[in-house]
């Protein structure tokens, strides 16, 4: 999401951002929810999704890295420093993305057209382990270890590991190797991104851009 997004794509795929004025991120949040089965009322999404388990990632990163999580998102779009718009993106193709705006109706946009208006930050959602922390580091142990490792196993078709066991070695070198495979930054700390990679290659049903 650069340079490359100051022009327009084909007439079927050139439907202009119209964004409404301010609109409001808590509401696209509670929309973008809803996607997960979640009705939000008023107050902030994020700490009331969090008592259903559905925790929110807010982060930076281009519109290919919100292809590699692959699950719909909140993004900011830069029409108006003052007040910022956000539109939720529901489907992401080669040239070509699904938009909603708030309070609208999905529409198709192309590639560039909204690459080149988006701010190059997003939210989305994703559901933790038990008893997860931010990130899981060396010599951690507890519940989260436990998930991780024996998810690793699962994909790298290992024996079950013991539980209660804790992020050595050998654990941190098969999550490395991981997070390379993914395109995940690979420094053997398990956070949010990590974690919605293993749910997803696990075959959990959740809302995804493809």
């Amino acid at each position: 999401a650069g340079a490359a997004g100051q022009t327009g794509g084909g007439p079927a795929a050139g439907v202009a951002l119209t964004p409404q004025p301010g609109s409001d991120s808590a509401a696209a949040l509670r929309q973008l929810a809803g996607l997960w089965g979640l009705a939000l009322t008023d107050g902030d999404p994020c700490p009331a999704a969090a008592r259903a388990n559905l925790r929110c990632l807010q982060t930076k990163g281009g519109i290919e890295d919100v292809r590699l999580l692959d699950r719909p998102a909140m993004l900011k779009l830069h029409d108006d420093p003052v007040a910022p718009n956000y539109v939720l993106l529901t489907a992401l193709e080669d040239d070509k993305a699904t938009i909603v705006m708030a309070g609208g109706k999905p529409q198709t946009v192309s590639l560039a057209a909204l690459a080149a208006r988006y701010d190059g930050e997003f939210a989305t959602f994703w559901r933790a382990p038990r008893a997860w922390r931010d990130e899981v580091r060396s010599g951690d142990q507890g519940p989260d270890v436990d998930w991780l490792a024996k998810r690793l196993s699962q994909i790298y078709d290992l024996p079950k590991p013991q539980e209660n066991q804790p992020l050595d070695a050998a654990l941190r070198k098969r999550l490395t190797e991981f997070q390379t495979a993914q395109n995940l930054k690979a420094d053997g700390v398990a956070g949010p991104k990590t974690f919605i990679r293993l749910y997803q290659l696990g075959g959990v049903q959740e809302p995804r851009l493809r």
